[in-house]
C-alpha cells in the first residue's frame, strides 16, 4: 500500500484528492458511515435527504459540498479505496497497521500514512456532567447534522467561544432557542487578548461572523451568566438542573439538555498509539504530536487551526509524500490561519475544570474514578499518570483515555504545584480501539496457513 490515510474530514479528504493527482492510489479509512469529519458530518445525507438543513447548518458547513462530490467521483472511479466504518487499532512508526472494518481485518505495511484524524471536545468534569442528558457542545452539533434531535425542554450551554455560539444560532434557526448561556470564570478573555487581537484582522470575514454570532446571542432571549464558578449538573436519573455562583450569588436553573465546552484538542490515541514525538503547547493546553518516519499529521489531529486549515494541510501532505513543496499560496494562508487561531487562544482560553474539581466528581467516565481517589492515588504512587493507570484503571476503559487523560494531567499538576506538560499523559498501547478476540483469532490463523 502506497498511501493509506487515516481519517474522511477536511484534511484527509484534501489528501486524497491531492494524493490522486500526484499519482498514488490512496485507500482511506474512517470509522463514520459517510465522509466529512466534524466539521462537514453527514453532509452528503443532509444534501440528498435534508436539504433545508444547509440553511441552519450555515455556509461554512454547506461549503464543503464540492470536496465531498469530488471524493465520491473519484471513489467511484477507483482512483481511491474508501473504506467507511473502519477502525484503526494498530500503528507503528514504520507504517505497519492493522484495521478493521464491515470487509474484515486488514493489516500490513504503508509506505506513507496520514493520519488526519481531527479533533475531539476537551473533557470538562464538573459534578453531574455524567448524567444522561448532558453532552458536549460537539457532540449535539453532530446529533443535529445527523437528523437527530436534542431532548424536548430547556437547554443549556456552559462555555464560551465560537462553537458555542455557532450552535445556539443554529438552534434558534431550528426553533430551539438556547434558554441560558453560563461562562465558567476564566473562558473569557475578548477584551484581555492584547496583541493577539491583530490576527483577527488577518481574517476579517471570520471575525465578523464571530461579532454577529455574539450580537444576536445578546439580542435573543437567552439569559447569560459570566465569571460562573462551583458549577454542578444534578437530576434523578437524568439531569434536571445547574447550579452554580456568580457576583450575584447562587444562582439555580432548570435544564433537560446540558450542553458542556471547554474548546477542543487534537484527537491524540492514534499519535500516542505510534509513539510519535509529542510536546505540550500551553497556548492550547494540550499536546501536539510531531511526524516521525512513515507517519504522515494534517488538520486539528497536528494542532487546532479549523477545516480551511485542515483542506491546506492535507493537501501539503500529499505534496510531500510525492516529494514535492507546498504552494506558496497555501502557505500565505496557512500563515493568516495562525494568526487568527493565536487570536482564538487568547480570547477564549480553556476553564480545565479537572484542576480544581469537587472530590466527587467523575474523571474517568469508563471507569468510574473520582477526582479524591485519583488525589489519593498520586499521593502514594506518585504524579507518573502510567503508575496511576496501574493502580486505579484510570483510562484503560473502552475510550483508552481520550476522555480522562487531559483532565488527569490538570488535576494532579494543579495538586503537585507543577505544569500538565510536566506530568504527561499515559501511554498507549494497541489496540487503539476496541477490537474483539475473535478478529485477532482470525489474524493468527492466516499467519499459520
Amino acid at each position: 500500500m502506497d498511501y493509506l490515510i487515516v481519517g474522511a474530514g477536511p484534511a484527509g479528504l484534501s489528501a486524497a484528492l491531492e494524493s490522486v493527482q500526484r499519482g498514488f492510489r490512496p485507500v482511506v479509512i474512517d470509522n463514520r458511515p459517510e465522509p466529512g469529519g466534524n466539521i462537514y458530518a453527514w453532509l452528503g445525507s443532509t444534501c440528498r435527504n435534508r436539504r433545508r438543513h444547509l440553511g441552519i447548518f450555515g455556509p461554512d458547513y454547506a461549503k464543503g459540498t464540492a470536496l465531498l462530490e469530488a471524493f465520491d467521483k473519484a471513489v467511484s472511479k477507483g482512483a481511491i479505496t474508501y473504506h467507511p466504518l473502519t477502525r484503526l487499532w494498530q500503528l507503528d512508526r514504520s507504517g505497519q497497521f492493522a484495521f478493521t472494518g464491515p470487509q474484515g481485518t486488514r493489516t500490513g505495511q504503508a509506505t506513507r500514512v496520514l493520519l488526519a484524524t481531527g479533533a475531539q471536545e476537551r473533557p470538562m468534569p464538573v459534578p453531574g456532567w455524567t448524567l444522561p442528558g448532558v453532552m458536549g457542545v460537539g457532540a449535539a452539533q453532530i446529533l443535529l447534522k445527523s437528523g437527530g434531535a436534542l431532548p424536548d425542554g430547556p437547554v443549556v450551554i456552559v462555555g464560551a467561544g465560537p462553537l458555542p455560539l455557532l450552535l445556539a444560532e443554529q438552534l434558534r434557526r431550528l426553533g430551539r432557542p438556547v434558554a441560558g448561556f453560563i461562562e465558567p470564570r476564566g473562558a473569557s478573555n475578548l477584551l484581555g487578548s492584547g496583541s493577539a487581537l491583530l490576527g483577527a484582522a488577518k481574517a476579517p470575514a471570520t471575525a465578523l461572523k464571530g461579532m454577529m454570532l455574539l450580537a444576536r446571542r445578546s439580542a435573543g432571549k437567552s439569559r447569560i451568566w459570566r465569571r460562573a464558578t462551583e458549577i454542578r449538573i444534578y437530576g434523578d436519573g437524568r439531569v434536571q438542573g445547574l447550579r452554580f455562583a456568580t457576583g450575584n450569588g447562587q444562582q439555580d436553573i432548570q435544564a433537560t439538555c446540558v450542553l458542556l465546552h471547554d474548546g477542543i484538542i487534537p484527537n491524540l490515541n492514534p499519535m500516542r498509539a505510534a509513539s510519535l514525538p509529542m510536546s505540550y503547547v500551553a497556548e492550547q493546553a494540550t499536546w501536539h504530536c510531531r511526524p516521525q518516519r512513515a507517519i504522515q499529521i494534517a488538520g486539528d489531529a497536528s494542532g487546532i487551526l479549523g477545516a480551511d486549515a485542515a483542506i491546506i494541510t492535507g493537501r501539503m501532505a500529499a505534496a510531500e509524500a510525492a516529494g514535492a513543496a507546498a504552494d506558496s499560496a497555501d502557505l500565505r494562508k496557512l500563515k493568516r490561519l495562525r494568526s487568527f487561531r493565536r487570536f482564538l487562544d487568547a480570547a477564549y482560553p480553556p476553564v480545565r475544570t479537572a484542576r480544581g474539581t469537587a472530590a466527587d466528581t467523575v474523571i474517568c467516565r469508563c471507569e468510574m474514578i473520582r477526582a479524591e481517589t485519583l488525589r489519593t492515588a498520586a499521593r502514594s504512587a506518585g504524579t507518573d499518570p502510567n503508575a496511576l493507570k496501574r493502580a486505579l484503571r484510570v483510562g484503560m476503559g473502552p475510550c483508552q483515555g481520550r476522555l480522562c487523560a487531559h483532565s488527569i494531567a490538570d488535576l494532579i499538576a494543579a495538586d503537585s504545584g507543577s505544569a500538565p506538560g510536566e506530568i504527561g499523559i499515559q501511554s498507549i498501547r494497541p489496540p487503539i480501539l476496541p477490537v474483539s478476540f475473535a478478529t485477532l483469532a482470525e489474524i493468527e490463523l492466516r499467519r499459520n496457513l
